[in-house]
């Protein structure tokens, strides 16, 4: 017999997590309901932007909904297109940028209760991408 669960069920409406902005952007840590995961919605119209490099001291799973993304994770670099999954193991440095043509959206998560990150610019980068919450 499977055990019971330590959560509740829980709905949590886009106005809730999501800014009402297009392209869509949000946040929802999972440690305010009991889970380990983070669930970050990262959309940009504008080619060549993304997250830069930076870190996280838990794995993270990228889905790509829509574009193409050019990933660097660690020493490796390749395309993510519209379905794809990207694995990126804890403590790796990793970046994404949107390759276009068009928008890039992703839904990316994070597998800890909370969003724990150090960014690692590059030269002539700023910090990271806009704020997400």
């Amino acid at each position: 017999m499977p055990r019971p669960s330590k959560i509740e069920p829980v709905l949590i409406r886009p106005e809730e997590w999501l800014k009402k902005s297009n392209p869509p952007l949000g946040s929802q840590e999972g440690h305010h309901f009991g889970v380990d995961c983070v669930v970050i919605r990262y959309s940009t119209d504008e080619i060549g932007e993304g997250p830069n490099l930076h870190v996280h001291p838990y794995d993270e799973i990228f889905h790509i909904l829509e574009g193409r993304a050019q990933f660097t994770v660690g020493d490796q670099q390749f395309e993510a297109t519209a379905g794809s999954l990207v694995i990126g193991p804890a403590n790796v440095p990793h970046a994404y940028k949107n390759l276009g043509p068009g928008r890039l959206d992703s839904v990316d998560f994070h597998l800890s209760p909370e969003w724990i990150q150090y960014d690692l610019p590059r030269d002539d980068e700023s910090l990271s991408a806009p704020t997400l919450s």
